[in-house]
């Protein structure tokens, strides 16, 4: 009798084991032929300097960009420019090499400094909340942060990207030696690292944990799975061909995160991709 029960107990197992395998697949497959088609743009940002990267809270409807070839950071809330920290200098809301920002989990402000060896947090207003201290990197480049508050930091001076949660050298978990050159854009998927290097014209794919899986020409951001290029006035869907993001100035660069963000040399455009229905084999 207990042979009997502990068999069907272990076969009910079997069952929801497979439901959630198959289902699984099921769903990766579908989300890999929803098709993006358009993109619903519901901000656009008009600068008078070169933007160089922009971020976008939409719980708290706030934009930061980084102005290029400065140290300086603008927010804007609903469209509108609410602040400018940064510049110059060796106070706690300054910096003197400003390399890279990203958001926070809690979508607030990370602001990484490569000459002061600090990640600096600062909330929705500009105002800093905290610092870390990146002591035993050289010279920390590029990073981005994941939901569990996972950091990758491109160590220039290595040519390789450090996953840590401590920043301590005994928490280190290194990749991409061998790949990386002189990135300018760390992006992070939910099952992938993207990194752009410009001067090379190329995207090398990583899986979350660091192995190496591909390099593509071109700049690249993934999507459900689905592979968009930045072309010079539009984005590009290759398997569809489709054409999206249509403008007469130039894109500089782009991200694909929540919200798909593209940037030219006095423009911003902050929006949503739209798919087609997907498409079940």
């Amino acid at each position: 009798m207990g042979f009997l029960i502990m068999k069907k107990k272990y076969s009910f197992t079997l069952s929801i084991f497979l439901l959630l395998l198959f289902g699984g697949c099921s769903i990766i497959e579908m989300q890999t032929n929803k098709i993006p088609m358009g993109i619903n743009v519901f901000q656009r940002i008009q600068t008078d300097f070169i933007p160089r990267k922009c971020l976008y809270s939409s719980i708290n409807k706030t934009a930061f960009v980084l102005e290029k070839e400065t140290d300086v950071i603008h927010i804007y809330r609903n469209g509108k420019k609410i602040n400018t920290i940064g510049g110059l200098g060796f106070s706690s809301s300054s910096f003197n090499k400003l390399a890279d920002i990203t958001l926070s989990p809690d979508d607030n402000l990370l602001a990484l400094d490569s000459f002061q060896k600090k990640i600096k947090k600062f909330d929705i207003n500009g105002k800093l909340i905290t610092e870390f201290n990146l002591t035993d990197f050289i010279e920390p480049a590029l990073f981005a942060v994941g939901v569990d508050e996972t950091y990758y930091i491109f160590e220039k001076a290595t040519k390789e990207i450090i996953i840590t949660r401590s920043f301590d050298k005994s928490d280190w978990f290194a990749f991409g030696k061998f790949q990386l050159n002189d990135p300018c854009k760390i992006s992070l998927g939910k099952n992938e690292i993207t990194v752009y290097d410009e001067q090379k014209n190329s995207t090398i794919i990583f899986g979350i944990l660091g192995r190496f899986q591909n390099e593509i020409s071109g700049n690249i951001q993934i999507e459900k799975q689905q592979y968009c290029i930045l072309k010079n006035y539009f984005i590009y869907h290759p398997k569809s061909e489709n054409k999206f993001a249509i403008s007469t100035n130039k894109w500089n660069d782009f991200s694909i995160e929540d919200n798909v963000i593209l940037l030219s040399d006095n423009e911003i455009w902050i929006g949503k991709l739209t798919y087609s229905e997907p498409i079940e084999k």
